[in-house]
């Protein structure tokens, strides 16, 4: 009888080699990230920096949602006003972004 799991303890079976997990993450523009993690370690170092990342677009989205759209733009009168408000609240990289 030539099995793999000869002579081995029981609470060995928890221990599982091939740990992988993939984090998917969708922020404020739609755009996916996914993180792979080989480990434990390494999933709580992405869920920490992703509990970050959504706390930034909760703030982002509730500052743009205070701004009306229009054909999946924000009109040129709002640019300087949302520019400011994001910038005031530390995202001047995504102000630049965001409005053109």
């Amino acid at each position: 009888m030539n099995t793999i799991y000869n002579n081995f303890a029981a609470s060995k079976m928890s221990n599982n080699p091939k740990f992988e997990v993939v984090v998917t993450f969708k922020d404020f523009l739609g755009k996916s990230h996914n993180i792979v993690c080989k480990n434990r370690k390494k999933l709580a170092e992405a869920n920490q920096f992703l509990k970050m990342f959504k706390t930034e677009s909760v703030k982002i989205n509730q500052i743009l949602s205070e701004y009306p759209v229009k054909m999946g733009k924000f009109p040129k009168k709002y640019h300087k006003e949302i520019k400011m408000e994001l910038a005031t609240a530390g995202f001047s990289s995504v102000s630049n972004y965001l409005v053109k």
